[in-house]
């Protein structure tokens, strides 16, 4: 907690020099957990939320200190919102962000959001939804992927959405004449990341699919899973893997990260799969996983992840030959990186997508609210919203993980960005990609 309170100090100190030096500024809200609970697992654990505000911090000095992310002669606060370690969407906390509004210096848009969980709906409706057009507040998410938000209104992501994943792990797969064969291991809790990722997975895959899904009540935040609550799903998937005519070779991961552990365990203690096996999945953030490698080799497992950055590769002193490493460095973010580092942040926590991704959700809420051309009177949310849909072409978003476009016909998710399919363990020289290897980009 020292670091994040290092961090979040910072933010406060900036937060002062504005409203000292400056009659002309506006305010960020940056919803998230910034705590976890001491007796229980948490929607974020502290290494996420210390490199989310890494990134924030980032593009708040970015935005104000320079002309990287438009003119800084509008001045930005970031209002920091803590959801605490269940992501709370009460009444209470949506009153309290509306409540950092002035009338000078309104509160524009919200940033972050978390994870896409089942009270991520909850808030995108409330704060975007609900009310009189005045009091609807236009959203930026940073990690939110399901395809429930897709389209809501006020909801604008930087991240890819699940469809958009697996779009890439489709594209993937088709340079992969060695994986044929795949099934889907899907968490059905009541979770709309895990429930659109799946059925992404169903719908654009099923020539890969030959063995029924296989299902698992993934952990919560009060009880985690284990490896028992694998055990018949992995004698299942091993029995797929010695079938004669279809021998499995790939699981297609619905689930989230936090499971993965248990899972890999569960199937290291099995070992009766006669042959490795390729995992194939998709978020921010999943390359913590990399916490569980001693028992995911001992389980004989290759895992992929689709992710909207690879820092990793893009760090590596091999990242600018060509077809090195399966993905083009974003023009954006060599200055990002420099940024970043200049603050003393270190280089490898940029790897979990953190960083980069709440970077760029900040990044593309100030180029909005500094589009339009009148210098005395602060925009509206109404005028926000607008903008948000207009940062295009000449005006698009230079993020750290891509030039960032928005048109309409995209609902709110960013295009024409890569995205890049990254092994856990090798994420500057993955394993199996043909040479040249170009990741899909999102159009």
């Amino acid at each position: 907690m020292r670091r994040i309170n290092q961090i979040q100090a910072k933010i406060y100190q900036e937060n002062e020099r504005v409203a000292t030096n400056s009659d002309r500024y506006v305010k960020i809200a940056l919803l998230m957990p910034l705590t976890v609970s001491r007796t229980n697992a948490s929607a974020m654990p502290l290494d996420q939320i210390e490199h989310a505000l890494q990134g924030a911090y980032t593009a708040l000095v970015r935005a104000n200190h320079s002309q990287a992310i438009g003119d800084s002669g509008r001045q930005i606060q970031l209002i920091l919102a803590n959801q605490g370690s269940r992501q709370d969407a009460s009444d209470r906390l949506m009153n309290k962000i509306r409540g950092e509004s002035e009338a000078e210096h309104p509160l524009l848009t919200v940033i972050g959001l978390g994870s896409s969980v089942g009270s991520t709906a909850t808030l995108v409706e409330s704060l975007g939804a609900k009310g009189a057009e005045e009091e609807r507040i236009p959203m930026v998410g940073a990690i939110t992927s399901a395809d429930t938000l897709t389209g809501k209104p006020g909801f604008w992501s930087v991240s890819p959405g699940n469809t958009q994943y697996v779009q890439a792990i489709e594209h993937y797969l088709s340079a992969r004449a060695d994986l044929k064969s795949a099934v889907l291991v899907q968490d059905v809790n009541e979770d709309p990341y895990t429930a659109s990722l799946a059925a992404g997975f169903q719908t654009r895959l099923t020539r890969y699919l030959h063995f029924p899904p296989q299902t698992y009540h993934g952990g919560t935040l009060d009880q985690p899973a284990t490896a028992n609550d694998f055990a018949e799903l992995v004698t299942n998937v091993c029995t797929a893997a010695n079938d004669r005519e279809h021998p499995l070779d790939t699981v297609l991961y619905a689930g989230r990260m936090t499971d993965f552990g248990a899972f890999a365990q569960a199937l290291a203690v099995k070992r009766s799969c006669s042959s490795r096996l390729t995992v194939l999945t998709a978020a921010t953030g999943f390359a913590s996983a990399r916490r569980f490698r001693p028992v995911i080799d001992h389980a004989k497992l290759d895992v992929f992840f689709a992710s909207p950055a690879n820092p990793a590769a893009w760090t590596s002193v091999d990242a600018r030959v060509p077809g090195s490493v399966g993905a083009p460095v974003p023009a954006g973010f060599t200055e990002f990186l420099r940024s970043y580092k200049a603050h003393g942040f270190p280089v490898e926590d940029l790897n979990d997508g953190m960083a980069i991704a709440h970077h760029d959700a900040l990044a593309t809420a100030a180029r909005a609210i500094r589009l339009g051309t009148d210098d005395h009177e602060p925009p509206s949310r109404a005028d926000l919203h607008d903008r948000l849909s207009r940062l295009v072409l000449a005006f698009k978003v230079n993020g750290a993980s891509g030039t960032l476009s928005f048109p309409k016909t995209a609902q709110g998710r960013a295009v024409g960005r890569f995205i890049p399919i990254v092994q856990l363990g090798r994420e500057t020289q993955p394993a199996g990609l043909p040479e040249k290897f170009t990741p899909y980009e999102v159009r």
